[in-house]
């Protein structure tokens, strides 16, 4: 069997969840006897891309507009070897008008991550492009998986997609079990709440600042570290002015998985406000790396987390204050929930991600 997989995903973000969702997949299954994989793709500044292809010259020049040029040559290099190449199922990374005309016939699948933009975005000018690419692809593709199960039902809610259509297959986990808590490299040396990702409005990053301060005020010596979702923002900046935290926040970028795993290992705990997300990979990267959580109940934040995470209302900033502080001063529950977070990573696999997923594919 020949698998598909196209450019768009590596040439849109140099490190990030879905890219990472599709580095697992296609590292695991082309080890497999049968299985075939096709990338084509010139280049692009991602790092699991360089795990799977290597890196070569052109990663390391950096201009304004490269960006845009490796996607501009990805695509026309992607077009030409789909035509000229037999497979017998296409997986596209991401959503755009090429890749609904490359399936040469064959069938499609795609993966739903989350159904932010049809939630949280509809009849915004911003997001009707994507959320009509998006509505293209659900109604082409042959099979979608939804990497969870609160996912899966908004697809059926939002898109009015047939049930029999959507496979649920959860994500896996990237890091090494059972680490043991403070004993990764240490990569800040103050004690620190970890907060990781993008900060858009519905991750509900402002009121988490503001459940914050209380916290800040009787812990002096505590900081708030942000890895990765990019350098603040002036907004933000202000915001962190306003709010007097200004000097105890610390942005982290993050280059590797050994840099996101000593974070983790090191937080006091962390905490991940969100009011939907899909899966909520940062869930399960704590936990395998003896880090305790605090999630949000709804979406499939608590889908993911189960018992192993303190769990609350992310509307509420007097309850998000009052977990934190409960979790601050109580090493017997940071410990219990290091040793649940250790069982719970233990469900979500890569392994088993990958075989599900072929299953699929040969199903179809």
């Amino acid at each position: 069997m020949t698998i598909r997989y196209d450019y768009q995903i590596f040439c849109e973000q140099p490190y990030g969840g879905i890219s990472r969702y599709y580095y697992e997949l296609i590292y695991r299954l082309q080890q497999k006897p049968g299985i075939h994989i096709q990338l084509d793709i010139l280049s692009a500044d991602n790092i699991f891309l360089e795990q799977l292809k290597g890196k070569n010259f052109w990663n390391e020049v950096q201009f304004k507009g490269k960006k845009d040029l490796n996607r501009l040559l990805s695509n026309a290099y992607d077009s030409f070897a789909a035509r000229m190449q037999p497979f017998d199922v296409f997986h596209p990374t991401y959503y755009s008008k090429t890749s609904l005309h490359r399936t040469a016939g064959k069938p499609m699948v795609i993966t739903i991550h989350d159904m932010i933009d049809e939630r949280f975005h509809q009849g915004q000018a911003a997001y009707e492009n994507i959320i009509a690419l998006r509505a293209k692809h659900i109604s082409k593709a042959d099979k979608i998986i939804a990497v969870s199960e609160n996912t899966r039902n908004d697809l059926i809610e939002l898109c009015g997609v047939d049930p029999n259509k959507i496979e649920t297959i959860y994500h896996g986990n990237s890091f090494n079990l059972n680490i043991a808590r403070f004993t990764q490299p240490k990569l800040i040396e103050q004690p620190y709440l970890l907060y990781t990702g993008k900060r858009f409005a519905y991750k509900n990053f402002d009121r988490f600042l503001q459940s914050l301060v209380p916290i800040m005020k009787a812990n002096p010596d505590l900081w708030l570290v942000c890895a990765g979702g990019g350098a603040f923002k002036k907004a933000e900046l202000n915001q962190l002015n306003k709010l007097q935290l200004n000097h105890r926040v610390i942005y982290q970028p993050i280059h590797n998985n050994e840099q996101l795993a000593s974070l983790y290992n090191h937080a006091q705990c962390l905490v991940y406000p969100s009011l939907y997300e899909g899966f909520g990979l940062p869930i399960i990267e704590a936990f395998a790396c003896g880090c305790p959580v605090i999630t949000s109940l709804g979406s499939s934040t608590g889908e993911i987390a189960g018992d192993a995470a303190v769990l609350i209302n992310p509307n509420n900033t007097e309850e998000m204050t009052q977990k934190m502080n409960e979790l601050l001063y109580n090493e017997s529950l940071q410990n219990q929930l290091v040793q649940l977070g250790h069982n719970r990573a233990h469900l979500f696999n890569w392994d088993k991600t990958a075989n599900q997923t072929l299953k699929l594919y040969q199903a179809i």
